[in-house]
């Protein structure tokens, strides 16, 4: 009974995610009928050129970025509330979304003319950069925890995280004041906005992607195990160093790359896991995959909202999911009585 629950909700919740995008693809500045969205997608020589444009070039690759993106910071939320038990862990307790904002406002500074002439370089030089920052971000926190304490130390992990979160807001915050001129796109990606993001966008981050996802699954099997304890953890062969760097690789990796898809976007990686876990048991095999479709189809309908409110202007994304995922936070922590497990 409870497997046919289990296959049932992810048919349920796929089916809801890709009737998102297709909401996405309809609804923006000019809004367009899902007969020729259909039309522009399988008939194309039948479309009109404008819609077809509009539907393959533009919404497209857009809405399936915004879906990547969701269901990466998602499922690096889900992982990093597991690995650290506690509720409010994602991605910027690791510092990584402040890393990979600095790496973003540091490309800014870079003279492309001294650097390289590869128009692919110069084009994605901001998400290169971006994703630079993130994993470097990463790697100094778990070194630096791991010279402050024991290995896997999980509250030297934190402490790290928050100071390196705080240091790299700080220098981000010195270099946009200093670099004026690129303070509205800057100031973009500090709220997220997925707003001229491509097909190259999407496919610079695809390996990435891939990998991240890969890693996301296999540590959810792990922490379901590191759950009941390190004796029962060491008792079934499972050795700790190994799943716990793996664990903190894949949550950092998924993190990063969201980031570097839709700039700094936060609650999609503690709204989802929050969800999902109050539908069915916190295993993490199903927690990981049910909270990256629900975080995916979350910021979906975030980026169409921010793109639909004040047309022909857009507000970032940022914005739309800290107004509706504050509060319904703020809802889900009071509604939560007894629910202590991370």
């Amino acid at each position: 009974m409870k497997k046919n629950f289990f296959v049932a909700f992810f048919f349920i919740a796929l089916s809801i995610f890709l009737f998102s995008m297709v909401v996405g693809i309809c609804f923006g500045t000019e809004r367009i009928r899902f007969a020729q969205v259909w039309q522009a997608l399988f008939f194309s020589e039948n479309a009109e050129p404008h819609v077809a444009i509009i539907v393959k070039d533009i919404r497209l690759p857009r809405v399936v970025l915004a879906g990547l993106c969701g269901a990466l910071l998602a499922g690096s939320g889900a992982v990093f509330q597991g690995f650290f038990r506690n509720p409010l862990a994602d991605s910027g307790i690791m510092g990584i979304s402040s890393g990979a904002t600095l790496g973003a406002v540091l490309s800014a500074m870079i003279p492309l003319g001294l650097t390289c002439t590869s128009a692919f370089v110069q084009a994605n030089l901001t998400a290169l950069c971006a994703f630079a920052g993130a994993i470097a971000t990463a790697l100094i926190v778990y070194a630096v925890s791991i010279f402050h304490g024991q290995r896997g130390d999980t509250t030297a992990i934190i402490l790290t995280g928050t100071a390196v979160s705080s240091f790299s807001s700080a220098v981000t915050s010195f270099l946009i004041l200093v670099k004026d001129k690129e303070l509205y796109r800057m100031f973009n990606w500090t709220l997220g906005s997925f707003n001229g993001k491509g097909w190259e966008d999407l496919f610079l981050l695809l390996p990435a992607t891939g990998i991240a996802t890969l890693l996301l699954f296999v540590c959810s099997g792990f922490l379901d195990i590191l759950s009941g304890g390190q004796q029962t953890a060491q008792a079934l062969g499972l050795n700790l160093t190994t799943a716990r760097r793996l664990v903190l690789a894949s949550g950092s990796l998924a993190a990063a790359t969201g980031v570097c898809m839709g700039g700094t976007i936060g609650f999609v990686g503690l709204v989802a896991p929050h969800i999902i876990r109050r539908i069915f048991s916190p295993k993490h095999r199903l927690l990981v995959p049910a909270s990256m479709i629900c975080g995916g189809t979350f910021l979906v309908l975030a980026d169409t909202i921010a793109r639909s409110v004040a047309p022909p202007s857009e507000l970032p994304v940022g914005i739309i999911t800290a107004l509706v995922g504050a509060p319904f936070f703020v809802c889900l922590l009071f509604s939560s009585k007894g629910d202590n497990h991370a």
